[in-house]
């Protein structure tokens, strides 16, 4: 029941508030657009000040962020920083060097020491479950 008289009830502060803002700002109009700037003012005050506290408590003090930043170190430290693009890195090269690079290459690149560490974990595939017996 509280249903079927909230959402009326609702719509009608909303109207009654948009009918009172409009009121207001046509009879007073400075001192409407005083109190709005103030309330946006305020507001984003307040929201600063409550961002500010939870992003210092929570600013990367946790487990989960410590253990994913020594990954991101320890990827670093393996594959080199992957975070530069090649166009900018071919700008700053000298048209002989880029020439150089381009040239196809007979050994394999020796910047990745080791692939990724995959173990294969066998089972028995071939043997079905008897779903008939439970």
């Amino acid at each position: 029941m509280f249903r079927n008289i909230a959402k009326p009830l609702t719509y009608a502060i909303i109207t009654l508030a948009i009918i009172g803002m409009g009121f207001k700002l046509i009879t007073d109009t400075q001192s409407f657009l005083t109190q709005i700037i103030m309330t946006a003012g305020v507001a984003a005050l307040v929201i600063g000040i409550v961002y500010f506290i939870f992003s210092r408590r929570n600013g990367g003090q946790s487990n989960e962020m410590k253990r994913y930043r020594k990954a991101v170190r320890q990827s670093k430290q393996k594959y080199g920083n992957t975070n530069s693009s090649s166009s900018s890195i071919a700008s700053k090269m000298k048209p002989s060097t880029i020439k150089n690079k381009v040239a196809p290459k007979s050994k394999p690149s020796k910047s990745r020491k080791d692939g990724p560490q995959l173990r294969v974990i066998e089972g028995s595939k071939n043997k079905k479950k008897d779903r008939a017996s439970l």
